[in-house]
């Protein structure tokens, strides 16, 4: 019987991917056996497999595969590595896929050539005039085998740090799906460690991939979303979120002859997350858009509720679109490479759900035990995992209730109706989930001038932001009077009137337009630095 704490973990993929070494270094991490199926095979029949084909034939040798598949499968404990087609035979992957985990290795033709000329083993299936050709066509004719799997590259990468991003996974906590409803779009937002390798099984990709990238994120984890048509990245910065970058981007897909029945996978923070929402909402009329934030940020705001856009010189997102993603995948794995400054803006997201719906929230985050970690996925690292679901979950309830923004989806703005005045009028100086949070004490305080909150909530609000390694006064060299006029080309404006999110109570808040321009000004005075 298998022990289920420790059930197998099975690497398929092509020749010469590292499914042994990766193996052999993982088992070892692990604490498992480990057993290479070609070398096994090898062992119990005295000869090479080479030897053998020539002896006994093809046929010969796949039952011998099946019948270690059924041996194999009543094993725990084990890494296992398969040869090349092992698992694409269908009774072998049903059989051996019960027992454990499997994953694929993938690399370029060129690396598996190259890995196979260095390893001085006779590879039978290379023994042609042109090998690169042969592989070529051979990983053609097995691609819809090896993608029912999820999909590691290996690629330009020792098998020690293969086999380390598979630890993530496999000590990993369970995914938390949380369902969204908006209108007639209904999709999954997914919340778990090491889930990149898995996007394409995740959200039921089946068609032409386009990552949406940028020179950030891309080089740590454009390689972790498995085999794409095409991966386009833009510099970083909101200064790039443009038409300009909008139109590159159109004609880079076009030069790779992406189509309609491709989606666009947005793999990055808050810019990403709006700019490849909008080219997805717009590029031929409208193609899948798969949401893979890498901010804590991006995880808990913007792609949640299908708000796309591009800057214009003068304002956030003034053009835009409503675009609802296919799935949203937000690997908690991703965070462990934030600077603590990026991790603190999204914090202040976090923060704001708790203000506004969510007391639990605000008291789980006042605990600390949330607190960012690196290395490996551990306990803090699921709580975290706890926390963002938590407040994604906040979200989705307010999103679902007003997808298109016409009434409740208001209190979203919470602390945002100043933000944005303190992030334009300081040049991004000051990051968005700084401001944001400056924003949410003007608004505490504000709330307190006018009588709606005791000052207590407004300290309250201060500790657990300044807790959090976020600023809670504004600069100095913020003139009150400049930031009202910024206000006042918010877009969230009704009937030319500013609208202000206030605070009763810890999730009470209301929206209001009945505000004085003298108390505003007072509220920017007394939270200068």
């Amino acid at each position: 019987m298998q022990n289920n704490d420790k059930k197998n973990i099975i690497l398929t993929g092509f020749m010469a991917t590292g499914k042994t070494s990766v193996g052999r270094t993982l088992a070892s991490q692990l604490g498992y056996d480990f057993v290479d199926t070609d070398q096994l095979i090898e062992s119990k029949i005295g000869m090479t497999i080479g030897e053998f084909f020539k002896e006994k034939g093809e046929a010969a040798f796949r039952k011998m595969e099946a019948d270690l598949a059924r041996e194999l499968a009543d094993k725990s404990g084990m890494v296992i590595a398969t040869g090349g087609r092992f698992m694409l035979d269908g009774d072998n992957a049903a059989v051996l896929g019960k027992s454990g985990r499997v994953f694929c290795l993938v690399a370029t033709p060129e690396e598996i050539l190259k890995r196979a000329e260095n390893d001085h083993h006779v590879r039978p299936l290379l023994q042609v005039p042109n090998p690169l050709e042969h592989i070529v066509e051979l990983l053609q004719q097995r691609k819809k085998g090896y993608g029912q799997f999820p999909q590691f590259v290996t690629s330009e990468k020792n098998p020690a740090t293969v086999a380390e991003d598979l630890v993530g996974i496999i000590a990993g906590g369970p995914d938390v799906r949380l369902p969204i409803a908006a209108h007639s779009d209904r999709y999954e937002f997914i919340v778990g460690g090491g889930l990149l390798p898995f996007i394409s099984q995740l959200a039921g990709i089946d068609g032409p991939i386009a990552i949406i990238t940028d020179d950030t994120v891309g080089p740590l984890y454009a390689q972790s979303c498995g085999p794409v048509d095409v991966v386009v990245t833009i510099s970083p910065g909101r200064q790039n979120k443009t038409l300009a970058t909008a139109q590159s981007i159109y004609e880079q897909l076009l030069e790779a002859d992406f189509d309609r029945s491709g989606t666009v996978i947005a793999l990055g923070g808050t810019v990403i997350s709006e700019l490849a929402g909008f080219i997805a909402a717009t590029y031929m009329r409208g193609v899948d858009c798969v949401q893979c934030p890498t901010s804590l940020l991006a995880m808990v705001d913007t792609s949640i509720g299908g708000k796309t856009g591009i800057d214009m010189p003068n304002a956030k997102n003034l053009i835009g679109a409503f675009k609802q993603p296919k799935t949203v995948i937000a690997d908690i794995a991703t965070l462990q490479s934030l600077p603590p400054r990026a991790f603190a803006s999204g914090m202040a997201e976090v923060i704001k759900h708790s203000l506004i719906a969510d007391s639990d929230l605000l008291q789980k985050i006042e605990s600390g035990s949330w607190i960012q970690t690196s290395g490996k996925i551990g306990q803090q690292a699921l709580e975290l995992q706890t926390l963002v679901a938590q407040a994604i979950q906040v979200k989705i309830n307010i999103v679902q209730e007003d997808p298109y923004d016409q009434g409740r989806r208001a209190v979203l703005n919470f602390g945002h109706t100043f933000a944005n005045a303190i992030e334009r009028l300081s040049h991004h100086s000051v990051n968005h989930g700084e401001a944001v949070a400056m924003g949410m004490v003007a608004a505490a305080n504000l709330s307190v001038k006018l009588g709606y909150c005791p000052e207590e909530l407004q300290e309250r609000v201060e500790s657990v932001l300044v807790s959090s390694g976020l600023p809670i006064r504004i600069p100095n060299d913020l003139v009150p009077k400049q930031l009202l006029q910024a206000m006042g080309s918010d877009k969230k404006k009704k009937a030319g009137r500013l609208r202000y999110v206030l605070l009763k109570d810890v999730g009470d808040v209301f929206v209001t337009d009945e505000v004085p321009e003298e108390a505003v000004l007072n509220t920017f005075a007394a939270l200068k630095a």
